[in-house]
Parts: structure tokens; sequence; C-alpha cells
């Protein structure tokens, strides 16, 4: 490495065992002003002999790089070093070996030195206060001795007198410490965190104060947490960081080049990679394969598609360090006891992992989870086939429609069903050309608001929803078409079914009705129900139901006679969805687990996902048998923290939550006053309305 004397400004190099303890400049740097090594090697106008102190006063015409470099070297010199290390001026970045080969042990150089000097040029100085004195006490970042002192022999107080003073000076002051610009540049991050010890200094070189005494106040800035910095960094505290944490430190931090935003992060992780100015986010896919090739943290994984990543990326890995914000609380998790090894190929990334399928996709479990939710929840990501016509195959993307890896529990992911698959993580020049923050949503514009809504997944034993797929590679979930009512509920990038909003009045329902309708004409089909009511004291119940098409034969008959009879072609599964509705709506009672007569397919509902911020979204189960691997189906934690794990069925509402029709022939009919059980509509059509009364079902079980 190259460094510069702090008394004749000269450069030398060293190597190895060789190189003197020195002292290293942090800082951000100013375009046009900085001084470079070919100012260095080539200006006889520089005044390089000034011997100490070092002038940092500005002199005319003189850049203010170099009055920095001055500054540095004079406080350097201070301390007792005579040799300094400064990136502007000791790199020939006229040489791309050099460049590369300093960018490559940039991280190392920062760890090596005596001291860090991290100077704040937009940080004004504060004279008045002793910032060079403070100390950390018991609450924090605490007065200097001296303000202590003479507040307690004068008895003042915290809001009035000299002291309250110097709080509000010291509290306008970190503000300004802690917008600095310094904390948002990239290059910035490993220069906190490598060196042994980091000194703060305003734009007039007075010193703030060091890494463990501004702790408190550097966590507020960058999001990491004050513990860390306290302890000092190391080679085995830095492996303890996962890799989702490290790059969640990076997300809010800005470089002048694309590339940069990778080559800045390569000591943080320990690899090695040649650099390519010009390849732009490409450096950045490069960067997450490298940390593949050398740690088996599966948080590299569980970036979220926050407004940085565009809304066609489909590869597993992340376009940008932002996409990691959210990503902090990710830990490894290892489940198993043997870890299988993973790897980039010329299909993608080659992984071999737990598999749950859902009715028209499939999520992987990671070997991850959060920090601060139960031990045994694991973060799932929901994957897409390249080809949906080919069931069998076991190529695929990562979907695109969920934003943020899926939190499943232990009893719905511990499956030992595994696949090797390969998952894409090349996109074309074009797609990453486009990258570029998105202001706004993260969520597309075109998604339709829904509040309630049903995940369904599928187990196994369901045999006639998962064809058999090709040799080592997942179940297939084809050979069927799915219809709802109303139409268009149903997202098969998800398998999500979104409930309609509540309709209000006498209506406090909402419900769906899907049909599983198989392309044999040997199978029959499924129906599958999902419901919930509003009861008057705030309480949402939830319902499901199960049933074959073979349980609404009769339903196709009263179809026909009206046809025949000359009314209008109604759906049957308008006609179905609305007896179910009323049913619904007559029991006032919880259902979480339901089956069909014939006991093929049985469905449990779990906790709530949260997919969505301000949706209710539940997990269901389809399974071939009732003794599921599980009682409840992907038990995914509620928001509350809470599994709601009862099946409560004979759950009457009390008198505060009961469910009252406020349409004015209720009355009538809890008075007696009606005897209908079937009206008929415009069409001349049977149909059952939400206010009338048990009767109803029973009517309907008759005309069977």
């Amino acid at each position: 490495m190259r460094l510069l004397h702090t008394t004749s400004l000269e450069l030398k190099e060293f190597h190895g065992a060789a190189t003197p303890p020195y002292a290293i400049l942090s800082h951000t740097w100013v375009e046009g002003e900085e001084a470079s090594f070919a100012d260095f090697s080539s200006s006889t106008d520089l005044n390089l002999n000034t011997r100490p102190p070092l002038p940092t006063v500005p002199r005319v015409g003189e850049k203010s790089g170099l009055r920095k470099i001055r500054g540095a070297c004079a406080v350097a010199h201070r301390d007792g070093y005579n040799w300094i290390w400064i990136d502007t001026n000791c790199i020939d970045k006229a040489s791309s070996a050099e460049l590369t080969e300093a960018i490559n042990s940039m991280y190392n150089w920062y760890r090596a030195s005596a001291v860090c000097y991290a100077y704040l040029a937009d940080v004004p100085d504060q004279g008045h206060l002793n910032w060079k004195k403070r100390k950390r006490d018991e609450n924090g970042i605490g007065k200097t001795k001296r303000e202590k002192g003479r507040g307690e022999m004068n008895g003042e107080n915290g809001a009035n007198g000299e002291n309250g003073k110097h709080e509000r000076g010291e509290f306008e002051y970190l503000t300004h410490f802690r917008r600095s610009r310094w904390f948002r540049r990239g290059w910035t991050l490993q220069e906190l965190i490598a060196p042994r010890r980091v000194v703060f200094f305003s734009e007039a070189w007075t010193e703030i104060g060091d890494r463990s005494g501004l702790a408190d106040e550097i966590s507020t800035a960058t999001g990491i947490e004050a513990a860390f910095l306290l302890r000092g960094p190391g080679d085995a505290d830095l492996r303890e960081v996962s890799v989702a944490k490290k790059m969640s430190w990076a997300a809010r931090r800005a470089t002048t080049r694309v590339e940069d935003l990778a080559y800045c992060l390569l000591g943080l992780f320990d690899v090695n990679m040649p650099l390519l100015y010009g390849e732009g986010a490409k450096a950045f896919v490069r960067l997450q394969q490298e940390i593949i090739r050398t740690t088996n943290d599966h948080t590299v994984f569980c970036w979220s598609r926050n407004g940085s990543v565009p809304a066609g990326w489909s590869s597993m890995l992340a376009p940008l360090p932002a996409a990691f914000e959210d990503a902090g609380d990710y830990v490894p998790v290892d489940a198993w006891d043997a870890p299988m090894p993973y790897s980039m190929t010329n299909l993608g990334l080659s992984i071999y992992l737990p598999v749950v399928y859902t009715l028209t996709q499939m999520f992987v479990v990671l070997d991850a989870g959060l920090l601060r939710e139960d031990p045994d929840m694991r973060a799932c990501i929901a994957l897409e086939r390249t080809n949906q016509r080919r069931s069998g195959s076991n190529i695929f993307d990562r979907s695109r429609s969920f934003d943020s890896p899926t939190i499943l529990c232990k009893e719905a992911t511990d499956t030992r069903e595994r696949y090797s698959l390969f998952i894409r993580c090349s996109l074309s020049s074009e797609q990453l050309g486009r990258l570029s923050p998105q202001s706004g949503s993260p969520y597309p514009s075109s998604a339709p608001f829904y509040k309630h809504g049903v995940l369904l997944f599928v187990d196994r034993t369901a045999s006639r929803l998962l064809s058999t797929g090709k040799r080592d590679a997942p179940l297939g979930s084809v050979g069927y078409d799915i219809e709802t009512h109303p139409a268009g509920i149903f997202d098969e990038a998800t398998s999500l079914l979104r409930l309609p909003a509540f309709e209000g009045g006498s209506t406090l329902l909402t419900s769906g009705l899907l049909r599983i309708c198989f392309k044999s004409p040997q199978e029959t089909d499924f129906y599958l129900f999902f419901a919930v009511v509003a009861t008057m004291g705030g309480r949402e119940v939830w319902r499901c139901g199960a049933h074959s098409a073979a349980d609404f034969a009769f339903v196709s008959r009263i179809v026909q006679e009206n046809t025949d009879a000359g009314g209008e072609i109604v759906s049957e599964d308008e006609l179905i969805h609305s007896y179910l509705r009323n049913e619904a709506w007559q029991s006032r009672g919880k259902q979480l687990t339901a089956a069909t007569e014939d006991e093929s397919l049985f469905v449990s509902l779990g906790g709530t996902m949260d997919l969505r911020p301000g949706t209710d979204v539940r997990a269901a189960l389809l399974s071939g048998k009732s003794e599921s691997p599980y009682s409840v189906p992907i038990c995914a934690t509620d928001l509350s923290g809470i599994v709601d794990e009862t099946d409560d069925s004979d759950y009457v509402a009390s008198e505060d939550e009961e469910i009252e029709d406020w349409d004015s022939s209720n009355e009538e009919e809890e008075e007696g006053e009606s005897d209908a059980v079937d009206t008929q509509d415009s069409r001349g059509v049977l149909s059952w309305e939400m206010g009338s009364s048990l009767e109803n079902s029973q009517a309907l079980s008759a005309v069977s």
C-alpha cells in the first residue's frame, strides 16, 4: 500500500510486515475538489514541504480536498503517527490493476490502521462545547465531566440555567451529526465497521467523539446496533451477523457509480471479485453470487419487493441493496442436521430445499427465520414455474406476486420432502438497465383492494390436486381449471382467494365460492366455500366448507327445470353460493374445518398471515385425509403473535354479538309473520335471502 508522510507529504509504498503504524482518513468526496495521486506526482505548487503544524485555513485557489489532507496530516502528526492513508491521493486510479487491488484490500487496510479519522465536512464546529472530552454515561451519550461537575456544584437542573443551555446545544449539535452525509454514503460503511478505533471530526477539525462514545447516535443514524459498535469490530463478530442484516446496513446508502453499491461491500462480506465499471447493476448480482459461494446463509434470499425493485424482477437475487431495507431481523436457522450445498449454474441457483404446495404454485422453505419470532418459524419464498405447461419442470422463477418472504410454522414446513431445484438468477441487460428507485407504494396499482382473503395450501395427500412430477421434480398442480363466484376473485399467481368487501346494510357477510373443475370427465369437481360474518359486537367469524359437485346435483336439475320452463339461464355456481351464504348467515358459528360428504377432500383454516398491511389473510389447507400432518394448516402467526387453532364450531354469538338483520322484513320473520322459505328473483329462479329463516336450508334439502 502507498502511504503519505504526515510532515513532508511524500508518498511511499510499503508491503506486508514492513508497513509502519498508520492513521487512515474516512470522508466524503466533493466533485472536482479532491487532490489526486496525479496532483501529488506532477504538481510543483502544492507547497508539499510545509512543516507541521500544517495550515488548515483556506489558501487562494487551493482545492478543499487539499486542505482536508493537510488537516488530516496535522491531526495524525499531533497523535504521533508519521504515516497516513488517504484514498484520494494514495491510489493511482489511472491504473485499473492498482484500483482493483486497492478496492479489494481496502477493508483490510482500514482494519489494520491504528486509528481512523472520520471527517464530517457538513457538521459545523461547536467550539463552545468541549466535545473532545465527552464521555459515555450509564444512560448512553452523557455530558462532559466538566459540565456534569459544574451542574452538580451549582445545583442546576436539566431544564434551566447554564446546564440546560448545554443540553440544548448538545441536542442541536448531535442532530447535525446524525444528519451528516457521511452516514448515507456507501463506502463509509466499511470505514465505520472495520477500524479498531474511529474518531469523528467536524468541519473545522474539532473532535466530536469516538465510535464508542457516540454509539447510540451512530446507531440511530445507521441502524447498526449500538452493542455491536461498542464491543468493537472483529472477524468473529462480523461473521455472526447475517447476510440480510449486513445488507440492511447498506440499504439506505448511495454511491456515485451504481457498480460501487456492490464494490463497497466486498470487505464486509469477505469476498473478492474483479471490478468491471460499466456493468451497472450486474455488479450487485455478481456480489451475491460470490457470497453464495462462501456461505450457507439463506438470509441472502430474504429481500423484499419495495420501491427499489422493478415490477418484472423475477430473479432469486436482489437487484440492489435497497431491497434489504426491512430484512435486518432475518437470521440463519439450521433446521436440519445436514444442510445441503447450493451453487450457481448455467440454469440459475441449484439448491435442494423442502417444498410446500399451494393450489397453483409452491413455496420453498429456507434455513432462515425472524430474530424476534418463534424459533420454529421459517421464512419461505414463493416460486412459479418458468413454463406453466410443463408441470414436471424443476426450473422456477421467484414469484413476482409476493412482496416479502412468507413466515410459516414448523408443522407446515417440516415436511422432509426436498427437491433439487433450479431458480433463475440472471436477467436480460434490458431488465437490468431499467433498475431505478420507484416512488410510491410497492404494491401494483392494478391489484384490487381487499381486506379478507384465503391462501390455499395443498398437502401431498390430496393426490387429486397434485399431478405426478418427473423424477426428483416437485409435483405439479395441473389437470383442472378454477372458477369462482363472484368471478375474478382468485389469483392463480398467488393461490389467493380475495373475498369481496362487506356490502353493508343487512348483509354483514363476505364470501367466495371456488370450483375446481377437473378436465377429466371421470373426476368429480370440488367446491370450496369461505366466508366471514361480522357481528354487531365487532367480532369477525370465519367459516369454511368443502363439497363435491355430487352434493349439489339437485341444483343442476333445478336449473334445467327452470330453463325448460322458459326461464332465464342462471349459473349453478351462483345458486350454490347463495345457498352456502345463507347457511353461513344462519349458523352464527365459527367453522374452521370441513370435509366433503365422501371424505375425499378436507379443508381447514389456520391463523392470520401478515402478507399485506390492513388485510386479514388466512391460510387454508386442502388435504386428502382427516389426520393431516398437522391439525391446523400452515399456522402462520397472527399479527398479535397468537395462533388461532380452535375449532369452536359450536360457538353461538352472545346477545352483545348477535348477528342481526336490520331490514324491516327481519322483524316480521322474528314475530312469526313470515312463512316464506324461498323467493324467486327477476329471472324466475329460486334464491335464498340472507334474512330468511333457518327453514330455507331445510327446504333446499327437501328439494334434494
